[in-house]
């Protein structure tokens, strides 16, 4: 027996269903998650840079899929900047390598925390709208976003930007209501991570004694 066919045999068997081509439901892409097309003003961008070095681990890591780590990215920079659709908004890129990497980023993470947060806790209100935007307003028959019709039940109403206070265009109710952050709490944590290392691969101190509640930044989730 070749050492192909006993990988084989850790795993069972796979079937593949395909969608009814005869039912609409199974055989036709639909979008429905509406919050998705709302654009976040704010997101980070970081590139860590790792070197490859032996492992220094002797023995499987997972017996089931029997993995022998040899060799290991260890963390030995990264770049980190803030993202907007607002240029006044938007940082320069902090570059760094050095000691305590994983510390100085999750410095710096955290203080971008509190400054977006800083920005959005200050929610403006729709500024005036000039005599063409109210014009178009009012000649609305139809929302902007969904292309819907609006209804009683699902009124035209103002759809603004609320980071600076400018008005964007008609939108039904449903969707002024949908196109939001759908959760204004700050998210520290994206779940308890039980084994950072699995994820960045080598800065051991940091991974095994610090941090064990925060890792990551989910602002609007």
């Amino acid at each position: 027996m070749t050492a192909t066919s006993l990988n084989c045999q850790r795993h069972p068997a796979q079937d593949v269903k395909y969608p009814d081509p005869e039912n609409p439901k199974e055989c036709t892409l639909e979008f429905h998650n509406k919050a998705a097309r709302f654009r976040l003003p704010f997101y980070i961008v970081c590139d860590f840079e790792s070197l490859l070095t032996p492992s220094q681990h002797g023995e499987d890591v997972d017996a089931v899929k029997a993995t022998n780590i040899i060799y290991e990215h260890r963390v030995c920079g990264f770049a980190c900047h803030r993202v907007s659709q607002y240029p006044e908004y938007q940082s320069e890129p902090l570059v760094y390598s050095g000691p305590g990497i994983m510390d100085k980023f999750y410095e710096h993470v955290m203080r971008e925390s509190k400054v977006i947060s800083g920005i959005l806790d200050n929610d403006r209100d729709m500024t005036p709208l000039r005599a063409i935007q109210q014009t178009d307003y009012e000649d609305a028959t139809t929302c902007v976003e969904c292309g819907g019709a609006f209804t009683k039940s699902n009124h035209k109403v103002r759809h603004h930007d609320h980071v600076t206070g400018q008005y964007l265009f008609p939108a039904c109710n449903s969707c002024n209501l949908t196109l939001k952050m759908p959760n204004r709490k700050r998210k520290v944590t994206q779940g308890q991570v039980q084994n950072k290392k699995a994820i960045f691969y080598g800065d051991m101190e940091w991974a095994e004694d610090k941090y064990t509640k925060t890792f990551f930044f989910q602002w609007f989730s």
